[in-house]
């Protein structure tokens, strides 16, 4: 089995997923996981961000990146379930612009850093 990548969003966002998929494929082979691993990335909005923040983190702004880790092993289907990675979209067109950079740059960024995230637990 290849790995796997899931990408949850509302579908009204126009979001390329092919990018999502194909940034997320490149990052787990370079932080070197093989075959048989699972990632999730969620797109939501400032509000849903920073309820997520103030839940799970007890902080109280709208986070770029949020890392939710979810198993070290191999579950019954076969798959290491990394987590999910939490993108706030209006962040990230935010920051492409602030930043000057491509959006595309900038959530290659933010995926690596949110994948770190997981790696650390």
């Amino acid at each position: 089995m290849e790995n796997k990548v899931l990408i949850k969003y509302p579908k009204s966002w126009g979001l390329d997923e092919k990018i999502v998929r194909k940034f997320s494929l490149e990052l787990l082979k370079k932080f070197g996981f093989g075959k048989n691993t699972e990632l999730s990335v969620v797109f939501v909005g400032r509000k849903k961000a920073k309820e997520l923040n103030i839940k799970y983190r007890q902080k109280d702004y709208i986070p770029q990146v949020l890392g939710f880790p979810m198993s070290k092993e191999t579950d019954v289907d076969g798959f290491r379930h990394l987590g999910d990675i939490v993108i706030c979209s209006a962040k990230l067109k935010y920051e492409s612009k602030y930043q000057n950079k491509s959006i595309d740059k900038v959530l290659f960024e933010w995926l690596e850093h949110g994948l770190e995230n997981l790696m650390k637990g």
